[in-house]
């Protein structure tokens, strides 16, 4: 049991993780350009709109966590 629950959670911030990195990336509306370095571009995308992203984010994480444990009941 131990075993499946840390598989779920691994899963689950991976996919977080994932889904927030594509937002940010490749939602064209929501990226910013700015004329600085790369790194500094990239940690202001990160932190623009931080909780539309994850509204959005952790639902699909969820979705994607329950895949596997859905798909093995039946």
């Amino acid at each position: 049991m131990k075993k499946r629950a840390l598989q779920s959670a691994v899963l689950f911030f991976l996919a977080l993780i994932v889904t927030y990195f594509a937002l940010t990336l490749l939602v064209p509306g929501w990226h910013l350009k700015l004329s600085a370095s790369p790194l500094t571009v990239l940690f202001a995308n990160l932190r623009h709109m931080v909780l539309l992203k994850l509204l959005i984010a952790l639902p699909l994480s969820a979705v994607i966590t329950a895949l596997p444990i859905l798909a093995e009941k039946e």
